[in-house]
């Protein structure tokens, strides 16, 4: 089997779309994963993908390029912080509740709540911030859960902030305790998985709408725009877009930034 093929039923397999895959690559992990399992080439491997769900799993995450990073687009950070979040507060709630899908090694809902102590923590202290952070892949929530960082992942984090909520340790940045104590790390699968409910944000960047089907990316939306309260708003990865349904569910309010708020 050649390997254009295997990808095409792999993918039509777990849900995902049929895209242009950094080739070379992705063939050279599949292909260590083949002979890890024992196995001669791609035919034998996509039989035993179909029949086990563990290894749907396995594969799964060889398919999906993990990148994270503090603040990535920082624009998008600045929205949330300008508008998003000031809106929200406006409404009088005593807890502004924020999701976070495909969080990987914690990089995003990290900035959030630093985000939070430094823009927002003084000026409303009557309101709690609830971010629940999950992921496919346990492995990386245990990394999430560390708080250990390279210098790499920080090059976008605002002046100051570093020195103030990171301890440099051999090398590596290690986030407050206090900072990673405020987030909720929980395995999920929000393609098979119900979604929570009662969230104001939810951010979805990078995974769903880059990765999934179509018909996997609409079946999510609608989990989203369930998850979300009234007039919530959601974020997506500055290079993705929504499904074509989405209009009937969402409308872009800051378009350029690729945030969009639950339709009423």
């Amino acid at each position: 089997m050649e390997f254009d093929e295997f990808l095409r039923q792999a993918t039509a397999l777990l849900g995902l779309q049929w895209r242009p895959f950094h080739r070379k690559g992705i063939k050279r992990k599949v292909e260590r994963r083949v002979a890890d399992v024992g196995l001669s080439g791609f035919k034998e491997y996509i039989l035993k993908v179909k029949k086990d769900s563990d290894e749907q799993l396995v594969l799964s995450k060889i398919l999906k390029v993990t990148i994270s990073r503090f603040f990535r687009d920082e624009e998008v950070f600045d929205t949330l912080i300008q508008s998003v979040v000031p809106d929200l507060l406006k409404e009088g709630s005593s807890e502004l509740r924020i999701w976070c899908i495909g969080c990987a090694s914690g990089e995003e809902p990290y900035s959030l709540a630093l985000l939070w102590q430094e823009n927002f923590e003084q000026i409303w202290p009557q309101v709690h911030l609830s971010i629940l952070a999950t992921d496919i892949d346990g492995n990386l929530l245990e990394r999430a859960k560390e708080g250990t960082y390279k210098n790499s992942s920080l090059k976008e984090i605002p002046g100051g902030t570093v020195e103030k909520f990171f301890k440099k340790e051999g090398g590596f940045y290690i986030l407050d305790q206090t900072i990673r104590e405020s987030i909720e790390f929980k395995r999920h699968d929000i393609l098979h998985e119900e979604p929570f409910l009662e969230m104001d944000i939810i951010l979805c960047r990078n995974l769903a709408f880059t990765y999934f089907s179509k018909g996997s990316q609409i079946e999510v939306l609608k989990k989203i725009a369930l998850s979300l309260k009234e007039k919530g708003y959601l974020v997506i990865g500055k290079k993705e877009s929504l499904p074509l349904t989405y209009p009937t569910l969402f409308v872009p309010v800051f378009p350029n930034e690729k945030i969009y708020q639950k339709f009423s």
